[in-house]
């Protein structure tokens, strides 16, 4: 393997505004090539948008801000590591980091990244009533400006509104405070308050609700409230129909979208992967989404070693898509709708591979064929032509590709103080969670589906849980049940069959707050054994059963608590 150390190419540490410019011209030059080492040492490399490579891209999961000014643009290279030794990266405004398209065998490793300007701020909540709640925020970190009642945040790029809500954050725990929920103000939602923003002092901002509403009874001094401002719009790592992607010996303290989202990739791993909190700055949280997103992945996927805390959204999503049959054309043709906003855009498949017809009420697979064309006629609708007839072709059926179904191992890994749940496993492969820490304010384990909102497919095989521990989870009811949920979203059941089929929950630590340990519907079988519970008083208790199932046909366990 050649090493190339890319001092050679003029990218020093330092550089405040040619690194982008000259890492573009390094990777043109060397593109073609395999078997390469590309080294970085020791320091801080920054890298602004200025003078980058832009692509129209569609992110799946992301909110769609299609024209993406790519840092570290791999597409079409093979056989080649880029590592550096306490290296770190440091990005400015909207950059994508790496975009790793069409590749094999990439490496990459021994990094640090963050962004100079973080696509959300925080605030200390000084005093909370009823009615008003003062804010002190560190305006040399957190710029703000407030401009006719409303508050403003200074990005490198310009200003942005407090967009879409707030997350309170228990100070002490520095996690999402017991039974809390996201708010946001002056928007179209029914959870949203009327709200005027003031200056109050030097870092002192006080927000007075102007509606019949008071803010949350969980809300008090010294918690901090995340405020975001950002739209999802850039992952750290973006891999699209690649193969053999290692990532390894990385830290992230933020981007502005989800630390990893691949879609269309075979066999990735992701070691000693860390997506933590800032050691200096303290900063509430990491990353703006998701910390590992899977999109029609294949092949196998390993998570092995990594800490995943304080992001705002699930540590790890694995699932498919669902496409909407918007016309049937005849028995071999359809027209497909992407519904879900953030799936615009995104082509279901190649020819050659296989598809499923769902039936969206049941979400039961009624047959299935491959395609021999697949058009996108625009980011929402596109062209599917089966090689052979179809009789379940039904106008408001689902279609999925079969030909995606990864083999999952999630191993020794600590998941703690996010934004909602723990791990999303949609997956048809074998699934091993091993010997994982989860502290996840909603469920640690969440297996749905659904056909009808999300369209996240799909129906799960084997997926087995053993020498876990979960610490206190489900602690915010609105986003989980119980610490293992089990809930697709089928409306209506067919006699004998469902839609998951085998979870097995094995000799596991559960330290829990109260009795809840299992809420399972619409699942074939369910084995609860060798489990060991304890209780805490970390929270006051919130009710429910140890188990509550609705539409398991076979059950083990030897707890009866």
């Amino acid at each position: 393997m050649r090493q190339i150390y890319v001092k050679e190419f003029g990218i020093m540490p330092g550089d405040e505004k040619e690194t982008t410019l000259k890492l573009r011209k390094m990777l043109q030059e060397i593109r073609k090539e395999e078997k390469l080492e590309i080294r970085f040492e020791k320091g801080i490399y920054h890298f602004y948008p200025d003078y980058a490579g832009e692509k129209l891209l569609y992110i799946s999961n992301h909110d769609e801000d299609t024209i993406k000014k790519v840092a570290f643009d791999l597409s079409g290279m093979k056989q080649v590591k880029i590592s550096g030794t306490d290296t770190q990266f440091l990005f400015h405004t909207d950059i994508l980091p790496f975009h790793i398209d069409r590749c094999r065998e990439i490496c990459i490793e021994g990094i640090t990244i963050d962004y100079a300007r973080t696509g959300y701020s925080e605030g200390k909540i000084v005093k909370v009533t009823d009615k008003k709640m003062l804010l002190e925020i560190n305006r040399e970190e957190y710029p703000y400006r407030i401009i006719h009642g409303n508050i403003f945040f200074e990005e490198e790029n310009g200003l942005a509104e407090l967009y879409c809500g707030c997350l309170e954050m228990d100070a002490r725990r520095c996690a999402p405070v017991y039974r809390g929920r996201d708010i946001s103000f002056n928007k179209p939602y029914p959870s949203s308050y009327g709200a005027t923003f003031r200056e109050e002092g030097e870092n002192l901002v006080e927000i007075s609700l102007t509606e019949e509403q008071k803010f949350p009874e969980t809300s008090k001094a010294g918690n901090i409230l995340i405020l975001r401002h950002h739209w999802r719009t850039h992952p750290c790592f973006y891999l699209t129909d690649s193969e053999d992607v290692t990532l390894r010996h990385i830290t992230i303290y933020h981007c502005t979208g989800m630390a990893v989202i691949s879609q269309f990739t075979k066999n990735i791993t992701i070691e000693r992967v860390d997506i933590r909190r800032h050691p200096v700055k303290k900063r509430m949280f990491t990353a703006t989404a998701d910390g590992f997103h899977f999109v029609y992945a294949g092949g196998k996927i390993q998570i092995k070693d990594c800490l995943v805390e304080n992001q705002l959204d699930d540590p790890v999503n694995i699932h498919g898509i669902y496409g909407r049959i918007h016309k049937v054309l005849n028995k071999k043709e359809v027209i497909v709708e992407l519904v879900e906003g953030m799936q615009k855009g995104v082509k279901l498949g190649q020819p050659g591979e296989l598809f499923g017809i769902i039936d969206n009420r049941t979400m039961l697979e009624k047959e299935r064929a491959e395609v021999c064309e697949v058009t996108m006629l625009n980011k929402d609708f596109q062209y599917i032509a089966f090689r052979d007839e179809m009789e379940s072709l039904t106008q408001g059926f689902v279609v999925e590709n079969k030909s995606y179904a990864p083999d999952v191992l999630i191993e020794g890994c600590t998941f703690r103080n996010n934004r909602a749940r723990g791990l999303l496993l949609t997956t048809a492969g074998q699934v091993i969670v091993r010997k994982n820490r989860f502290e996840t304010p909603g469920a640690a384990i969440l297996i749905e589906g659904d056909s009808n909102y999300w369209f996240e497919s799909g129906a799960t095989k084997y997926i087995l849980l053993e020498e876990n521990e979960f610490i206190n989870c489900a602690y915010v009811p609105q986003w989980g049940s119980a610490p293992i949920q089990v809930s697709p979203s089928a409306g209506i059941w067919e006699e004998g069959q469902r839609y998951h089929q085998y979870l097995e929950v094995r000799k596991n630590l559960f330290r829990c707050f109260d009795n809840r340990l299992v809420y399972a519907v619409n699942l074939e079988t369910l084995i609860f054994q060798d489990n060991k519970i304890e209780k805490t008083d970390q929270f006051p208790p919130i009710a429910g059963e140890a188990f509550k199932l609705d539409g398991v046909l076979k059950f083990q366990t030897d707890y009866y608590g």
